[in-house]
């Protein structure tokens, strides 16, 4: 996969924006923060809509397996996450854009921000936002925050009913691995901000 170099002012997200700058905030210098700084108020985000990752490594592999997952990812899935890999919780079509996005993170110590796209019933498309922050210490990520934004602008998103359409038909449309420090950057001429 490959990841084009961004900033803030691709998140569409006014959340996951709020998410990143608090992040930026407790990372010293350019190290990344240190999990148990990580206290996002409720007004930043949904604690209902975050998934958090442990990040488990041996000579062959990382392994990432769910250590918190919030209740809309729980239905959504039908599934619970907690202690489950990212492997085996990601639908096929998604494997290589998910599991990459969680390996740039780890490889880079940077936050990745990644949208895939399908279709409601009616055919609008609807994104899942994905965002990607990492925790730990040494240089070494440790903990993986997700955050998953589901948005449509012209249809409807019930979460059941999306879920199988990404797991039978989706594509990637945006990789954005973002360097520190984050700054707050310029809106490019011509974007406005989605909606949440």
């Amino acid at each position: 996969m490959r990841f084009l170099d961004g900033g803030i002012h691709n998140i569409r997200s006014i959340n996951q924006r709020a998410m990143l700058l608090s992040w930026t905030r407790i990372a010293s210098g350019n190290q990344i923060p240190h999990f148990d700084r990580f206290d996002p108020a409720s007004r930043i985000h949904d604690p209902q809509k975050l998934a958090v990752w442990n990040v488990e490594r041996s000579a062959e592999q990382i392994v990432f397996r769910a250590w918190y997952s919030g209740r809309l990812l729980n239905e959504a899935t039908r599934a619970g996450w907690v202690g489950k890999t990212l492997v085996e919780l990601t639908p096929e079509p998604l494997l290589d854009a998910i599991v990459s996005g969680s390996k740039e993170c780890v490889r880079t110590c940077c936050p990745i921000y990644m949208i895939m796209r399908t279709c409601d019933s009616a055919g609008y498309p609807v994104d899942l936002e994905r965002l990607l922050l990492p925790f730990g210490s040494n240089g070494h990520v440790e903990q993986i925050v997700a955050s998953l934004q589901l948005i449509s602008f012209e249809g409807t998103a019930d979460r059941k009913e999306i879920i199988e359409n990404f797991e039978t038909r989706s594509k990637c449309t945006l990789l954005v691995r973002i360097h520190m420090p984050v700054m707050v950057q310029p809106e490019p001429a011509g974007k406005k901000l989605a909606r949440t």
